[in-house]
Parts: structure tokens; sequence; C-alpha cells
């Protein structure tokens, strides 16, 4: 699971510099769906034969990762 690891340290370092260099603003709700979003569109790339869908990974991730081929 380092993957979803990945997403949360990207989706927290690209939030910062949006926030300090574009003045945007971010919601720990908005980050929680950044992480899962980016880790499932890391995930389909790397298993590109899974059927997984968004809400199966969001739900429970490690099915998806049990059912990879």
């Amino acid at each position: 699971m380092i993957l979803v690891w990945h997403a949360v340290v990207w989706t927290i370092w690209t939030s910062r510099n949006d926030i300090i260099f574009a003045g945007g603003s971010s919601t720990i709700d908005i980050l929680v769906d950044r992480v899962k979003l980016s880790s499932w569109k890391w995930f389909l790339r790397k298993n590109p034969d899974s059927s997984c869908s968004l809400y199966e990974w969001e739900a429970q991730p490690l099915l998806c990762w049990s059912s990879k081929t």
C-alpha cells in the first residue's frame, strides 16, 4: 500500500504549492478525495487489466489489490 502513501504525500505537496503560490485553499475532505482519486489512477496505471472501479477503490481498496491480475 505504499502507493497510497505516495498519493497522500503528493496530494499534500501539490495542495501546499497551490496555497502558497496560487492563493488556493483546501479542506480535509478535498484532500482525502484527491488522495483517493490519485491512488486509484496510479493503481490502474500499474494494473491496466484491473476492473476495479473508483467506487470499489474508495470502499475497499484491499479487495482491488487482492483481485489484481
